[in-house]
């Protein structure tokens, strides 16, 4: 039982560092959302870039990060437009019922939204799927409900995301 907790607590440390922005965290500890990732960026750069500390704003029990002040006020402004859809899962996953993690370098902002994917193709499959926002927003309520899933191999020891 003391080696399934130690199992269970390192499984949850990993998903704190690598994937802050799902991850449960203990009671005081800081929550770095997006891993780290300037969610203004997407809208004004059209391209992910790693937020700096010295800009960063808490919201909704998560510390986000920005590359400028400028980017800073934007969100300040109006979170909701810059925060990634369905809390951060992926958007190709949850239209299909399912819950997989997002990865803030697989992206594509469509009608003023930021969809994550858990793999490169997701942005492809979602420009010639017309249909896949729909089906998400229609899962969007069973599948928040799901158990967080697993961590991916690829989290567990050397290697990054395919």
């Amino acid at each position: 039982m003391k080696l399934l907790r130690r199992s269970l607590m390192l499984a949850g440390l990993a998903a704190a560092i690598f994937f802050g922005w799902n991850a449960v965290t203990r009671a005081g500890e800081v929550r770095i959302a997006l891993k780290g990732y300037d969610p203004v960026a997407y809208f004004t750069d059209q391209r992910p870039m790693v937020g700096d500390p010295q800009y960063q704003y808490e919201w909704d029990g998560a510390v986000y990060r920005f590359a400028s002040a400028q980017h800073l006020s934007l969100f300040k402004a109006d979170p909701d437009h810059y925060l990634p859809q369905y809390n951060n899962w992926c958007a190709a996953s949850v239209a299909k019922g399912e819950k997989v993690y997002g990865n803030p370098e697989y992206w594509l902002v469509v009608d003023g939204r930021l969809y994550l994917f858990g793999q490169p193709i997701g942005p492809n499959l979602m420009s010639k799927d017309g249909g896949m926002i729909s089906r998400a927003n229609e899962n969007w309520p069973k599948v928040s409900g799901l158990p967080v899933p697993p961590l991916p191999d690829y989290t567990r020891g050397a290697g990054q995301p395919q």
